[in-house]
């Protein structure tokens, strides 16, 4: 019997998983932006139509060792038109991409590889993403000023390559991060082992620092009436969903996912009066949650034939909707208000 709440789904062309994916507005309307192994892929979620996306590949050669594609961690933003597409993984180091023309913009940075999470946002009229690693690490791209180095190697053997800014106090071992405004300041939170953190990205200063039991395996920020609140899942033998307020620091809720194995992904977003958050598991299914009552909203989402790697929360046609996908590489879009 199909969910009711089942709006849509769709498979990726090339059959492969789909290791992540995020969600951009092209123009008024919703793209997937989907990473499969080495691959990208957009699907329009109005039109239903799949394109898959080359992008430019880097020079091998100019690495002092093997770099390989690797986009097993990834993020997108819009900028004046342009859809940008940031990739990492265990065998490259964060790479930036024009998705719509493949026009590589930055090549991975050298001997920079074991991209654990990744994230980008616009800060001051420049890109800047925070890439997760053996040194946590903040990179600059701005076309508009020549004084801002390129990350990796340029066809100008002579140009210096832009050297990063750490990011004080958060782990080496991160396995999550999530950016976003607190207060109209651009922050990152990240997890790792045993602990949350949140900074500011304009200062570099460690705004708050939460302890928990176990292992942190997915992070993201929003709001609950009105409040900027940091969300975490966390393993102690049992998955929790766990809640900060981003300015004060103190804990807001939390409470068991459910999820019978390891909770890989959570997003969260302001619906109309309520903060909901979907978070994604290695069970094969997604729970949407109400933050501020602290409960879930109707049976967990499933049909996943195997883990659930990523999750969105998006407006589709004038209502909110649930993105989930995975192994097995559907698409999923459901309605959470059924």
């Amino acid at each position: 019997m199909t969910d009711p709440r089942l709006i849509k789904s769709s498979v990726i062309p090339s059959e492969g998983n789909i290791d992540d994916f995020a969600v951009a507005d092209v123009n008024g309307r919703p793209w997937a932006v989907c990473a499969s192994r080495n691959d990208v892929w957009t699907w329009d979620l109005i039109g239903d139509e799949w394109l898959e996306r080359p992008l430019d590949d880097f020079d091998n050669g100019s690495y002092g060792i093997p770099v390989y594609p690797d986009f097993e961690h990834m993020d997108v933003t819009v900028v004046d038109g342009r859809v940008l597409f940031a990739a990492g993984g265990q065998h490259q180091g964060p790479g930036l991409w024009d998705v719509m023309s493949g026009e590589l913009l930055n090549a991975p940075p050298e001997f920079r590889s074991c991209v654990h999470a990744l994230g980008m946002v616009p800060v001051g009229g420049r890109i800047t993403l925070v890439a997760g690693g053996p040194t946590p690490e903040v990179w600059v791209w701005d076309p508009a000023d020549p004084g801002v180095e390129a990350w990796g190697p340029t066809d100008d053997e002579d140009a210096e390559e832009q050297e990063p800014r750490e990011l004080p106090g958060h782990s080496d071992d991160m396995s999550d991060l999530a950016l976003g405004q607190v207060r109209g300041r651009p922050v990152v939170v990240s997890g790792g082992d045993s602990e949350v953190l949140l900074s500011d990205l304009e200062s570099d200063e460690l705004v708050h620092k939460w302890s928990v039991d176990g292992l942190v395996h997915a992070v993201a920020l929003s709001e609950v009436d009105g409040r900027p609140v940091a969300l975490a899942v966390t393993d102690s033998g049992e998955s929790e969903l766990r809640i900060w307020d981003a300015v004060g620091g103190e804990p807001v809720g939390h409470f068991p996912t459910g999820h019978t194995e390891r909770v890989s992904t959570v997003a969260a977003a302001v619906v109309g009066a309520r903060t909901l958050a979907v978070t994604g598991s290695d069970d094969g299914t997604a729970r949407v949650w109400d933050l501020a009552e602290g409960r879930q909203i109707g049976a967990p989402l499933a049909g996943d034939e195997g883990e659930v790697w990523a999750v969105a929360i998006t407006p589709v046609d004038g209502r909110c909707v649930v993105l989930t996908a995975g192994r097995g590489g559907v698409v999923r879009v459901w309605d959470p208000s059924v």
